[in-house]
């Protein structure tokens, strides 16, 4: 890498310097892309069902928390998405925002774990909500 950045230095045309700069940037964010895939994909593997988890008290949780955690015991799906939640509990929470402390209290406690969108970068549209996976 510093010696692509050297070689870069190196260029004395400062709009051939730049078409340079610019591919090598194009190159690293597709390797930063191809290593996130694989690194999410060797961490699904790795997963192991056949330990359980450590009894949990969904008592000791705030009550933001419980509220979306009873909502996803009811809707009794795998994944889910934030948005999903969002609006089964709308009267709840007012924004978003202000659901993503219980959805990330959720996952350290281990009951959800977010999982990586499958998005081809380029895509037409918004990002997808984040998805998340049940752990219960």
């Amino acid at each position: 890498m510093r010696q692509e950045a050297e070689r870069l230095l190196q260029i004395p045309d400062d709009f051939e310097r730049f078409r340079a700069a610019t591919r090598l940037l194009v190159d690293l964010d597709d390797l930063i892309l191809e290593i996130s895939r694989i690194r999410n994909e060797s961490a699904s593997r790795m997963q192991i069902s056949s330990i359980t988890p450590p009894a949990r008290s969904d008592e000791a949780l705030p009550d933001d928390a419980r509220a979306v955690l009873e909502c996803i015991r009811r809707t009794g799906t795998q994944r889910f998405r934030r948005r999903d939640v969002f609006r089964r509990l709308a009267r709840h929470f007012k924004t978003v925002a202000a659901m993503v402390p219980a959805l990330d209290l959720l996952e350290t406690a281990g009951y959800i774990r977010k999982v990586e969108p499958n998005t081809e970068p380029g895509q037409p549209g918004r990002r997808r909500s984040p998805e998340y996976e049940v752990r219960l």
